[in-house]
């Protein structure tokens, strides 16, 4: 499996930020909340945001860094294309990357089955 992230499956333009946010469904984890959407394109996509309230620039970056990580290991989870956009919330700095991986996997796992109900 490819454990890339390159750069077509990361979300950058604005239009696509307000699309996602206006039509797309919403997990709310312990450590982060996550925005999803079926995407047309043959691969999915990822945009991290972290505030300037979750801590200073090497703690957000750490925190990219780590979702991003786990977006592109657990690709095939995601059945279907999707564009995603994961929020981190201040909680998320007393996540060790164990607790990080388990909360990230059940936000998988609930998007699949709502997305097969649906």
């Amino acid at each position: 499996m490819n454990e890339t992230l390159g750069p077509q499956e990361r979300i950058k333009k604005k239009k696509d930020f307000l699309h996602i946010y206006k039509k797309g469904k919403r997990y709310k984890g312990n450590y982060f909340n996550l925005i999803y959407l079926s995407s047309d394109l043959n691969f999915s996509r990822l945009a991290v945001i972290v505030s300037k309230k979750v801590g200073n620039a090497v703690k957000r970056n750490k925190i990219k860094r780590w979702m991003r990580s786990l977006f592109r290991r657990n690709k095939e989870l995601l059945a279907n294309p999707l564009d995603i956009i994961i929020t981190a919330k201040k909680e998320i700095l007393e996540a060790s990357w164990l607790t990080l991986q388990a909360d990230y996997l059940a936000a998988i796992k609930s998007i699949r089955q709502n997305n097969i109900s649906s």
